[in-house]
């Protein structure tokens, strides 16, 4: 989405922030898949591995991990724990798996930026006038003026 942002308020190109998104999200991908092949004998996967909702995910995507592989860049929670699952409870290789992310990571890049662009444009034509290289500073300023309050309030209340 900030890529999209980037592009829709003109201090990115389009297209580089699509492909930089995509590229992004497929070595994250690719990292998280070939770790998994690497230490899929390791405690800590294995014991992501025996989580409730990854034994879900197995039962019902094992007989159909292209599918998978396809869509769970697109299922929110999935990033993650989906690539260890595809490199370690199902029997697909790396020249299937490859090709297949890379177009689902071309269509995620292409949706968030398309997203994200429009977003920037619409809170341009709503807020613009607002805006200045200084808003984003000054409320987050205040945001953490107003958490350091809500500190000290919380902090001399119970003193009492």
């Amino acid at each position: 989405m900030t890529a999209g942002v980037l592009a829709g308020k003109g201090l990115f190109p389009l297209w580089g922030a699509i492909l930089a998104a995509a590229a992004g999200g497929w070595t994250t991908d690719l990292a998280t898949y070939y770790g998994a092949r690497y230490f899929r004998s390791h405690p800590r996967v294995l014991r992501a591995l025996s989580h409730p909702w990854a034994q879900r995910m197995t039962r019902r995507f094992a007989g159909r991990p292209r599918v998978l592989c396809a869509v769970f860049r697109f299922i929110p929670g999935a990033r993650f724990i989906a690539p260890v699952l595809i490199a370690t409870a199902t029997g697909i290789r790396s020249r299937t798996y490859l090709p297949i992310t890379f177009c689902s990571a071309m269509i995620w890049g292409i949706l968030l930026v398309t997203i994200g662009r429009k977003i920037a444009l619409l809170v341009t034509y709503v807020w613009g006038h607002v805006w200045s290289a200084h808003g984003p500073l000054v409320v987050a300023g205040a945001a953490l003026v107003f958490y350091i309050l809500k500190v000290t309030w919380r902090y001399f209340r119970s003193a009492e």
